[in-house]
């Protein structure tokens, strides 16, 4: 046990300074400590039962105030007063924060007198208590300001949208699925003497194709259920007349020719109608691009570039055709005047006078000239192995052949024969081989054969005809090679000289 030198106070062996005076303990001799344990009374923490040694103030375990020690310290008149629960249970929460800091009040709080100690505490729960209710009052003003501001700026934002905020609404969707519009990177180019004219300006030429466009839209989801990899870009130049028709127009160069889709595009296009003026005809060069998507548009665009870059002034176009001109646009007989005296009604509407029809002798009619699709027509026709070949013809004698033929002997025998028709300047051969169709498919289902394992599997393929050969170990093999190629290819197994070798039983 310990002591203190001062008070005599006793304490255990791990304290070290007097909580009531703080002085250095000192250790009791065995008298003292037997006599001090017998005539030491421990006190009881009136809130949580603790006990503390005689003379303490404070409580060691839950630091409420202890009840004063009447032996030993005389209390003054203002300490008689009771204190109110809420300051104990104030103090009790503050100082259960820390043992430490409990201990420490103890020691500070036993050297002051409790009169002078209760009166500072009161005023500095009271000062606290005004501190918080300031806070939230301040809060409280502060949030309804806020609340009121930002609703007025709403009520007012409602009322005068700026402009600024109607610019920036959400952008127009992507549209999804084909596309059919004019290039964004090439312009809309407009050559003639009246090319300068509103009529005919670059913005009132774009105006029509966008009023005409659902026509191309059209053609070209035609030619996607033909062909789903159908994609283009085209230079169309459309020669228009001073009434607003189109006399004629061609496809100058594509970056994937495609006669079939061309064909319907300047069919379509030949049936817009431009605004009339009094000025001469122009010609218009539409960049049309025929996109998957729109992120297909781009890629095709800058080949269209390329391919424009690279025509030459005086090159034939792809694809072309004229239009005769039509009744209305020949200019009507002028009106006989009406007779002297006649009424204008009875003018208008008099029937023209009979004449005596006159017997002329007629001249023998000519035989007409055939023209140049009717030449090459007959020339192709003549060949019975040329019956799948396709063709049309442009300005300039140029003959453009599509379609297909058996090999490429057969290819060569169908350019020539259009070479050798009168009028024929140029042959663009776009003719694919039945050949080369089996051999692609045959590639294809000799692929899908080694990537299941039957890599000594062998196909030939004629027309829709497939004959396997090779060998297998085992019958579920040789029935699998034929499920394969059946479904890699539009053709049936004719024949299936598949033979089967078992392994060994290791499977090899």
């Amino acid at each position: 046990m310990k002591k203190c030198p001062s008070c005599n106070r006793t304490y255990a062996d791990n304290e070290t300074f007097c909580e009531a005076d703080g002085i250095a303990l000192v250790k009791a001799d065995p008298a003292f400590v037997e006599g001090g344990a017998g005539t030491s009374d421990a006190v009881e923490c009136p809130v949580c039962g603790g006990r503390a040694e005689p003379g303490e103030v404070i409580c060691n375990f839950c630091g409420a105030r202890l009840a004063p020690d009447t032996s030993r310290i005389e209390p003054s008149p203002s300490s008689r007063q009771p204190q109110p629960s809420s300051q104990r249970l104030s103090q009790s929460r503050t100082l259960m924060s820390s043992g430490s800091l409990g201990r420490t009040s103890n020691r500070m709080t036993s050297q002051m007198p409790d009169g002078d100690q209760e009166p500072d505490e009161g005023g500095g729960s009271f000062a606290i208590v005004g501190y918080v209710l300031a806070a939230l009052v301040a809060l409280v003003g502060g949030a309804w300001l806020a609340l009121h501001l930002s609703s007025g700026s709403a009520r007012q934002q409602a009322a005068n949208p700026s402009p600024s905020a109607a610019a920036s609404a959400a952008p127009a969707p992507v549209p999804a699925g084909p596309v059919v519009a004019l290039a964004n990177t090439m312009s809309v180019q407009v050559a003639g003497e009246s090319s300068s004219a509103p009529e005919r300006s670059s913005d009132a030429i774009r105006k029509v194709f966008d009023d005409g466009k659902s026509t191309l839209m059209d053609a070209y989801k035609r030619a996607l259920a033909a062909d789903s990899t159908t994609s283009d870009g085209m230079i169309v130049r459309v020669r228009i007349m001073p009434d607003g028709s189109v006399a004629g127009a061609s496809v100058r160069t594509s970056t994937s020719p495609n006669p079939g889709l061309d064909a319907e595009v300047i069919k379509d296009i030949s049936g817009w109608s431009y605004p009339p003026f009094g000025g001469s005809q122009v010609e218009a060069d539409y960049p049309i691009v025929f996109a998957h998507d729109a992120a297909e548009q781009a890629s095709i665009e800058s080949a269209l570039n390329s391919r424009l870059a690279a025509l030459g002034p005086n090159e034939a176009p792809e694809y072309g055709t004229s239009i005769a001109p039509s009744a209305a646009a020949t200019p009507p007989l002028a009106a006989a005047p009406p007779p002297p005296g006649a009424a204008p009604s009875e003018a208008l509407t008099a029937p023209p006078p009979r004449t005596k029809p006159r017997h002329v002798a007629r001249a023998p009619t000519p035989m007409p000239t055939p023209s140049l699709r009717d030449r090459v027509s007959n020339a192709l026709r003549s060949n019975r192995n040329l019956g799948r070949v396709q063709f049309y013809t442009n300005p300039g004698g140029s003959v453009v052949l599509y379609g297909k033929v058996f090999d490429e002997k057969a290819k060569r025998i169908a350019e020539q024969v259009v070479r050798s028709v009168p009028g024929v300047n140029g042959v663009v051969d776009n003719l694919t081989t039945d050949t080369d169709t089996w051999r692609e498919q045959q590639a294809q289902v000799q692929s899908q054969l080694a990537n299941a394992g039957l890599d000594k599997v062998q196909v030939k393929i004629i027309g829709r005809d497939a004959f396997l050969s090779g060998e297998v170990k085992t019958d579920a093999e040789k029935d699998r090679a034929v499920t394969i190629t059946e479904g890699a290819a539009p053709v049936i197994v004719r024949t299936n000289l598949i033979t089967v070798k078992p392994g060994s039983v290791f499977g090899f």
